[in-house]
């Protein structure tokens, strides 16, 4: 259960290892506090909005006095007995709250994982199911690997996909929008999942290169046949620029950058009807501001990048990704 939405395309986010991220590719990462920065900029008010060093000083000796204890734990009992789902509520404390102490954060998990353990061992299938996944989640961010392995053993294998049978039902009842629908939303959901699952075959501490090569190129075909973000230069140029071929990494973070700073893609229209839940189309980027502003911080702060300095591409690419920040 997510309490939280993107604020671009208002599709909920779900809570990673490092960032919060939506299934349309907008990531928000957490800073080492714990909290999550969800204000697009152009809705700003103020340079820097927000509280100032003394208040947040202020609240954080107020959150140490852990005087919002009862208040927490009456929430999480709450969520606990009528959805499974009291985990969610120290999430949202992590997120409001993002001044408290190593102290509190540290009761906070602990919280947390207690309640998952209690609806992993009593709750109904499908809240177990969903536990077992944010324990498996906890357990590989702790190191603890073996407690992950067996968590993710214990998850029940999928038993099949029942869009055909919706599809057909639709189509019985004279309902063929309905059935079209079904489709066409089922189709964009196992897309996203296609793209990521592609992202992770990049990845060449376990992938050849040639595989590596393959998976960029699918990833290329897919997003451009349905009218996806197509990031895939972005996943290249890691591998382009672990081998040293600078010219080639230049060029591909010219384009990753691109496809930042672009408009957003149109779903073919051929293939997707208005309704299907997807990013709405007239986005200024494929990433947020944010994505954006941590791409230019890591290329600048990794000395890996430093190499590619010098290539005509990259800088340019570098001074535009620059200028999309500006105003």
């Amino acid at each position: 259960m997510s309490l939280f939405c993107c604020p671009i395309c208002r599709a909920p986010l779900e809570r990673g290892e490092r960032s919060y991220t939506c299934p349309n590719g907008h990531s928000y990462d957490r800073a080492r506090e714990g909290y999550v920065h969800l204000l697009p900029a152009n809705q700003k008010h103020a340079r820097d909005p927000g509280d100032d060093k003394e208040m947040a000083a202020a609240r954080s000796r107020f959150l140490s006095a852990d005087y919002y204890a009862p208040l927490r734990k009456a929430l999480c009992a709450l969520a606990l007995e009528h959805a499974g789902a009291g985990a969610a509520v120290l999430d949202a404390f992590w997120l409001i709250f993002p001044e408290a102490g190593p102290g509190c954060r540290e009761q906070w998990q602990e919280e947390k994982q207690a309640l998952l353990e209690a609806v992993w061992t009593g709750g109904d299938p499908i809240q177990r199911q969903a536990a077992a996944l944010q324990l498996a989640s906890l357990a590989m961010a702790a190191d603890k690997l073996e407690q992950a392995h067996t968590l993710l053993q214990e998850l029940p294998k999928p038993v099949g996909d029942a869009t055909m049978l919706w599809v057909q039902y639709y189509i019985k009842k004279g309902k063929p929008e309905e059935a079209k629908t079904k489709a066409q939303a089922r189709l964009y959901q196992l897309l996203v999942q296609t793209l990521s699952c592609l992202t992770l075959l990049t990845n060449s501490k376990f992938m050849p290169q040639q595989g590596i090569y393959k998976a960029v190129a699918a990833y290329h075909a897919i997003a451009r046949t349905f009218g996806l973000p197509d990031v895939g230069d972005g996943l290249l140029m890691a591998l382009h620029l672990e081998q040293g071929r600078l010219k080639e990494a230049a060029a591909c973070f010219a384009r990753y950058v691109d496809a930042l700073t672009g408009p957003f893609p149109t779903l073919d229209q051929d293939l997707f009807s208005p309704g299907v839940p997807a990013p709405r189309q007239g986005e200024p980027a494929t990433a947020s501001r944010e994505y954006r502003q941590l791409l230019l911080a890591s290329v600048q702060e990794d000395a890996a990048y430093a190499r590619l300095l010098e290539e005509p591409a990259f800088a340019a690419a570098l001074a535009k990704l620059q200028a999309s920040l500006c105003g």
